[in-house]
């Protein structure tokens, strides 16, 4: 799974980055704790080009009488999202990525539970698999999200048996195509792409969480 997460570049440098044609979060600051049902940055491809847009992590089904669901949804599991309600919608025609520079995992030992960082080893970024959803029954839309889940490689797996989804450089257009209509088949496409990206990732324990600063990112003495 993934419940917090990092994204400590500036506005600038992930418009460069994923070649953002279209800025619509111009108020992004760096954030070094970001927990669900907050405002993180979504890219999403359209024939107007790519847009960097703010979205509510937590997604929102378009049917839901309330913006905020019986239980978040800031995860997918991608063995079942083309056959959920929940997500069908999504997966066919709203795809998005979810840019990281690490995220944080709870391992469990002996009764203890100790944050991790994982974040790739050459501290470029994580590209998360994505859907988004808009909800329109308040006073006004809101873009809500979450981040596609999997079984996790190796090189985490003994950390937790879950991770997101994170696609290399070369998956980002087929993902994000407006023109494919996404089924299982496709998410299964992700999935194996991601095996990539967690060949060389780094992993190690940090101090609990408090606050949202560069030191969360520091290694446990």
């Amino acid at each position: 799974m993934c419940g917090r997460f990092v994204l400590d570049q500036e506005l600038d440098d992930l418009i460069a980055q994923f070649l953002v044609d279209h800025n619509r979060f111009p108020e992004w600051v760096p954030r070094w704790n970001i927990a669900p049902t907050t405002a993180i940055p979504l890219l999403i491809d359209s024939s107007e080009g790519r847009s960097l847009g703010p979205a509510r992590w937590s997604l929102t089904p378009p049917w839901s009488e309330s913006l905020d669901t019986p239980y978040p949804i800031f995860n997918a599991r991608s063995e079942t999202a083309a056959s959920k309600a929940s997500f069908r919608q999504s997966v066919a025609r709203y795809r998005a990525l979810i840019p990281a520079t690490a995220y944080y995992e709870w391992h469990t030992s002996e009764g203890v539970k100790t944050p991790h960082v994982i974040r790739p080893a050459d501290h470029s970024l994580f590209a998360f698999a994505g859907f988004y959803s808009v909800w329109t029954k308040g006073e006004s839309p809101v873009v809500t999200a979450t981040i596609l889940t999997t079984d996790a490689a190796d090189s985490v797996a003994w950390i937790h048996p879950r991770s997101p989804v994170a696609l290399p450089r070369d998956s980002w257009s087929w993902w994000l195509d407006p023109a494919t209509t996404g089924n299982q088949g496709l998410v299964d496409e992700a999935v194996q792409a991601s095996h990539t990206v967690f060949h060389d990732v780094e992993a190690y324990p940090v101090a609990p969480l408090r606050g949202d600063g560069p030191e969360l990112l520091s290694p446990l003495s």
